[in-house]
């Protein structure tokens, strides 16, 4: 992940509920560990999903979601999920996430992308329908600003 991309890491432990039955994290459960990790990266930013977004009527839909699996991880391990915002669009968003044992082996790393769809579904552009949070994204995330330019 570029250095300039605004980065949060959340630490946790994989509990049973995580895993299969040969103790194995199951890979679906990575897709949730990815939206808790997105979900503190945008309040860690102070953006707090549901009163930034949910609240006003914005919801973040996923597109496209992938993994590639690196490692496996068993109950009690304590892992870190860095995540990573490397797209903020007028329409959408992308992030990247890297899982890390403690020892620093990467177990996983994925993507998720998103649209600003509205309660009916339909996609609109963030910035006319919303530009009060438009600029604090921007203030908060000025590499993205650069490329607003373009």
């Amino acid at each position: 992940m570029p250095d300039s991309y605004p980065l949060s890491v959340m630490g946790m432990k994989v509990t049973w509920g995580d895993c299969d039955a040969a103790g194995i994290s199951y890979y679906a459960r990575t897709f949730d560990w990815f939206t808790n990790a997105r979900m503190k990266h945008l309040a860690d930013y102070g953006l707090p999903y549901m009163p930034t977004f949910h609240d006003l009527g914005i919801a973040l839909v996923c597109l496209k979601a992938d993994c590639e699996y690196k490692r496996m991880v068993r109950p009690e391990e304590e892992i870190t999920v860095h995540t990573s915002l490397t797209t903020l669009t007028r329409t959408r968003m992308a992030y990247q996430y890297r899982i890390y044992k403690q020892n620093g082996d990467l177990v996983a790393e994925g993507t998720t992308f998103h649209a600003c769809v509205d309660p009916e579904g339909n996609p609109f552009n963030l910035k006319r329908r919303h530009p009060e949070l438009w600029e604090q994204l921007m203030e908060k995330w000025p590499v993205f600003q650069e490329r607003e330019a373009d």
